[in-house]
């Protein structure tokens, strides 16, 4: 921590950029390596997440139940003990919530016609009457635990990679490819391993030399970003530890308020002598019962859970030792670098980390690939980033979606709030998905997008 003065301020903000431009991430060591769960499909499917066991609401008035803890729009009648999807305006309709060939229905028990009027259910209303979809809808994947799908259209179609063995599969999005009899899979930027795609999958220790050799214009150079020793893999690195910087003043605080859903509850982290705020979507830690909060890329103190919140001039040391088997892992990121006794002003700093991208030593990876369960009560939930599960064409840098989900319960109607566990700010809803895959596409910062001469 430096104290500067304002003439000062400014060439080390130009000063710590440059050298920040030269440099790689940290090395984080504590990463999870095991394989996801990875499902194989030749027929067009999509992936449920459901974070852990499903977690059942009623609806008022109703016979109706939601399931709070996923991104998907699911219902259960308790009358008919049938389930309900309403998958992109049109309804699915099952014995069981499993994965499988989902039926389109018409007819939807009475009590819907509650949620269609009722302004908590906009996405119902807007389905109502039930329609027929123009086409059948696609097999769901039902899963409660880190899943990646990959979708082949029929049967597998390799294609040379190059003259060293390797070859791609071009009838997939995936990154899948096979290379002496083995399965190659990358997913978070991480690659895993099989001999046959329906069996157990393993991760790769040391990732064969024929990877490196993929021409840049190959259709899944992509991939290169992942394979150690690529020119594509220091560009990641270097552009992963260019810092994103805030300057705010000491009182910038004054004004937060920290959502808590009844009093203030905190667990243990492991390993430490902090504590972590649980009934809250924000990333508030105890440390000898001081509070700090670490919010949109700056740390806050007080002196207690709900604040009044400044600018923290101090962070104790013991917060960067956060292990990464803990959700606030990421917040070990984020530092206090100066601050100006003369006008008040602090300047943090936070690098790749923060959002969820981590150095391995060799290559960047998405998430941590440890599983942090989300958090539940009533109608309110809302979960952590998840490293696996998104399945689209993103690289190692940063995922197209990097998704969140909602808070289904405020107590005021009028009072929603808009939050999110990185600083980045989304809508709350009263009841139920609208449609759960909130913050959309993520735009990362300018500085921090991967250059290519």
């Amino acid at each position: 921590m430096q104290r500067l003065i304002p003439q000062i301020f400014l060439a080390f903000c130009l000063s710590f950029s440059q050298w920040a431009a030269a440099s790689v991430p940290r090395t984080v060591e504590q990463l999870n390596s095991h394989p996801p769960r990875i499902v194989v499909s030749t027929q067009p499917a999509r992936l449920m997440l459901i974070d852990g066991p499903p977690v059942l609401a009623g609806i008022p008035a109703t016979t109706i139940e939601f399931v709070v803890n996923t991104d998907w729009d699911v219902f259960h009648d308790q009358n008919s003990d049938r389930w309900y999807v309403l998958d992109q305006g049109a309804w699915l309709e099952g014995n069981m919530l499993s994965s499988g060939d989902w039926r389109t229905t018409t007819e939807l028990p009475r009590d819907f016609l509650t949620l269609q009027v009722s302004s908590d259910w906009p996405q119902v209303a807007a389905a109502m009457p039930p329609v027929a979809p123009a086409e059948r809808p696609a097999r769901i994947v039902i899963s409660y635990e880190p899943t990646e799908l990959i979708v082949v259209e029929g049967e597998m179609q390799f294609e040379a990679v190059g003259g060293g063995g390797l070859e791609y599969v071009r009838n997939t999005g995936s990154d899948l490819f096979r290379l002496d009899g083995r399965f190659y899979y990358r997913a978070a930027g991480r690659w895993f391993t099989t001999k046959d795609v329906d069996r157990k999958w393993y991760p790769v220790n040391s990732l064969p030399r024929a990877f490196a050799e993929i021409p840049e214009g190959h259709p899944r150079a992509r991939v290169l970003e992942s394979v150690p020793g690529t020119e594509a893999a220091r560009l990641a690195a270097e552009e992963a530890a260019k810092p994103q910087r805030r300057e705010i003043a000491a009182d910038a605080g004054a004004d937060l308020v920290v959502p808590w859903f009844g009093e203030p509850s905190f667990v243990a982290i492991e390993g430490t002598a902090l504590q972590r705020g649980e009934n809250t979507p924000y990333q508030v830690i105890r440390h000898n019962n001081f509070y700090y909060l670490c919010h949109e890329g700056a740390w806050f103190s007080s002196t207690g859970p709900r604040g009044r919140w400044r600018a923290a001039r101090e962070i104790p040391e013991e917060i960067y030792s956060i292990p990464a088997t803990d959700p606030a892992f990421n917040v070990t990121f984020v530092r206090l670098e100066a601050f100006d006794d003369s006008s008040g002003r602090m300047a943090y700093v936070s690098t790749s980390g923060y959002y969820s991208r981590y150095y391995n030593g060799s290559t960047m990876v998405y998430g941590t690939g440890w599983y942090y369960p989300g958090y539940h009560r009533g109608y309110a939930y809302w979960r952590y980033p998840y490293t696996y599960g998104h399945h689209g064409p993103w690289g190692a840098y940063y995922p197209y979606y990097y998704n969140r989900s909602e808070t289904y319960d405020v107590t005021r109607r009028e009072n929603d709030w808009e939050w999110n566990l990185d600083g980045t700010k989304r809508r709350v809803y009263r009841y139920g998905p609208e449609h759960n895959t909130v913050g959309g596409t993520y735009v990362m910062p300018e500085s921090d997008r991967p250059v290519r001469d």
